[in-house]
């Protein structure tokens, strides 16, 4: 049944700026929708909605139990340009309604929330919010809809669509626009890689470097010093650095080479001696790229066996990169290793949360590259919402261009609760290649091993002209 017992208030005199927290619905639901469901309508979020056509359709708030209410809040979808039209029921058991406000109109002068007050209170376990279409068209699209008490809950002036509301509305909003294009433009800057502080290379401006020998494993100290550049804590000899930037502005991403890492090369935005000795990666979700068919930027070491010798390309079977002991005999004499093994202690204090939703608080940390695929990308993955992140990897498959995925702590959906590996928290990786066979193992203290065996023996890399080289950072 459904009837109709309360008068609907404006303006409503007792507005308070503050107050309890307004209750959350058990559950939403809705006659129906276009993919934009129900349960858009609390969280907090003005740019989801609750979308359904036709009039008549309507979206429930099941508060769980009975309280009372004087007034609810919405705001709508495109709520600046249209005027939509609604009623409101209440009801105690879902069965019997009172239509408490009917005819309802939004101001269709604002997109933040608007309140619409009645009295007397009703108690309602229920509320139901029926749509009558807008000014436009019959489309119901609701961003946000609760039912509070102004006597408890804030009900703010603000809610009240006067035209100080709406001024400092448009004010925030072109505010934001211009925020926004700030942003963008930025994003294309720093696409070109036109950021960041200059590079300073060492080989350039404080050492004499002889790129035509390969340099000496160095001597370390027993420790990582903070004071230290990276690359006099940790073997750079046979490593180069790829970079976010393009101060060269050749079109590709800049590479700081071997020479000027063993040397002390270091840069306060990406690469760095943390504190406790750490070696720090820093990259940038827009940079500069290798090359066109990659769209991210990375801050990442590539080995280079040739350790500064010039004279060896940085491409092809030759001294400068490793081969499967599976390749061909020639490849292997020609190579300048057989078989390898990468390992890296490390920790993840920062994940991206925004962006697509396959791509967001995932990066690759680890990688074997041939000339062409990948025996292997290693990612972490930390989603906002998870408090601890996932490892898992792909293994491309050379001979028919398709990939398999490996889980090792969680998988790539990145939805692992409390079981996975938490920003800050350090483990230990090994990536360990004999012929066909892939090894990976992922350490942590107080945890068993994960490892995960793959056989290679179809995927294509023990053929002539494969060569390899590992790759470790973050891209």
């Amino acid at each position: 049944g459904c009837n109709s017992t309360a008068t609907m208030v404006d303006p409503f005199p007792n507005n308070q700026e503050t107050g309890a927290d307004i209750l959350t619905p058990v559950t939403i639901t809705a006659s129906s929708h276009d993919g934009n469901v129900p349960e858009q309508l609390f969280d907090q979020d003005i740019m989801t909605r609750w979308s359904a056509n036709g009039d008549g359709e309507w979206a429930m708030l099941d508060y769980g139990s009975v309280y009372e209410f004087d007034a609810i809040q919405a705001s709508f979808s495109k709520g600046n340009e249209r005027v939509s039209k609604f009623d409101v029921q209440f009801s105690t058991d879902g069965e019997n309604w009172v239509t408490v406000i009917e005819g309802a109109q939004s101001s269709g002068r604002a997109l933040g929330l608007e309140r619409f007050q009645f009295e007397p209170a009703v108690k309602a376990r229920y509320v139901r919010y029926v749509g009558h279409g807008n000014s436009k068209n019959q489309w119901n699209s609701v961003t946000e809809l609760a039912a509070v008490n102004c006597g408890i809950n804030a009900c703010p002036a603000s809610h009240i669509i006067t035209d100080d509301v709406v001024n400092a509305e448009a004010a925030m909003i072109a505010q934001m626009k211009a925020e926004q294009k700030a942003q963008k433009d930025l994003l294309k800057k720093n696409r070109k890689g036109d950021f960041g502080a200059p590079i300073v290379r060492p080989c350039e401006t404080t050492v004499t470097c002889d790129l035509s020998k390969a340099m000496p494993y160095p001597t370390l100290p027993k420790e990582p010093l903070a004071t230290n550049a990276p690359g006099e804590n940790f073997d750079l000899t046979r490593w180069k650095l790829t970079t976010p930037f393009d101060h060269d502005k050749d079109g590709r991403a800049d590479d700081i080479d071997e020479w000027d890492l063993a040397n002390g090369f270091q840069h306060s935005d990406i690469f760095y001696t943390a504190d406790d000795g750490g070696m720090v990666f820093k990259s940038y979700v827009k940079g500069a790229r290798t090359s066109e068919n990659t769209k991210y930027a990375r801050t990442e070491l590539r080995t280079m066996l040739r350790a500064g010798d010039k004279s060896y390309s940085t491409k092809g079977v030759n001294p400068n990169n490793w081969v499967f002991s599976s390749a061909p005999v020639e490849d292997q004499k020609e190579a300048g290793g057989v078989d390898g093994t990468l390992e890296a202690t490390l920790k993840i204090d920062h994940a991206t949360t925004t962006g697509q939703s396959h791509e967001v608080g995932r990066f690759i940390i680890g990688q074997i590259h041939d000339k062409d695929d990948e025996p292997i990308r290693l990612y972490y993955r930390k989603l906002p919402d998870q408090p601890t992140g996932t490892v898992y990897f792909a293994h491309e498959k050379t001979k028919t261009g398709t990939e398999d995925y490996y889980s090792l702590v969680g998988d790539m959906t990145g939805e692992i609760g409390d079981d996975g590996i938490a920003l800050g928290e350090k483990f230990s990786y090994i990536i360990d290649v004999k012929g066909n066979t892939m090894t990976v193992t992922v350490k942590r203290d107080g945890k068993d091993d994960v490892v995960q065996v793959v056989d290679m023996s179809d995927s294509g890399y023990d053929e002539g002209g494969r060569y390899m080289y590992f790759k470790a950072g973050v891209y």
